[in-house]
Formats: structure tokens, C-alpha cells, sequence
């Protein structure tokens, strides 16, 4: 399985986990050490993924490529940081989410 979060293109990598192991060396720098895939919910077809110590520079558009086999999804979601409530974060959905 392969589930890799990026920004406005492919190799914009945010997050990347691939043969069961997550991989850091297309990570985009300013998201290193900052982010973990919940992997807990995978087999459930949930794909979260926490970003830490959010900065302004995160709000944005960010895509969901997740391929297992000959599947293959992708999900698109807004990310909008709200700075009067310290750290709080609200995103939308403007996908469908991954079929269930």
C-alpha cells in the first residue's frame, strides 16, 4: 500500500508511507519532523494524518494519492488555520472521502 499527502503537486511531498513503512526522503523540509500518519485506522481505509506545531504557511490545499494493488483514490482537502483560537485548525472537505 502506498498513501502519500502532498500539496499542489505530486513530488510536493508532505507525508509519504509506502511498503508498510513511512518514507522520509522526498519530504518537503518544512514539514519534517512535523507529521505522522495515523496508522491505526489503515486497514479501515482511513489515511489521517497529523500535522504538528502548525504554522500559517500550512493553510492550503493538500491531495491524498492512496494505491493498494491495482486501487487507486485520490482526495483533495482545504486546510484553513485559525489564528484566534491558538492552535486551533478546521479543515473541508472538497472530495468525496475514500470510499468506505
Amino acid at each position: 500500500m502506498e498513501v502519500r499527502w502532498f500539496r499542489s503537486e505530486f513530488s510536493s511531498v508532505v507525508h509519504h508511507y509506502h511498503e508498510f513503512r513511512d518514507q522520509y526522503g522526498q519530504q518537503m523540509a518544512e514539514y519534517h519532523g512535523r507529521t505522522e500518519l495515523l496508522k491505526d485506522g489503515i486497514l479501515d481505509e482511513n489515511v489521517s494524518l497529523q500535522i504538528l506545531n502548525i504554522r500559517s504557511s500550512d493553510e492550503g490545499q493538500y491531495n491524498c494519492f492512496v494505491q493498494d494493488g491495482l486501487f487507486y483514490e485520490e482526495a483533495l482537502l482545504e486546510l484553513k488555520v485559525d489564528w484566534w483560537l491558538p492552535g486551533a485548525v478546521t479543515h473541508t472537505h472538497t472530495h468525496p472521502s475514500l470510499p468506505q
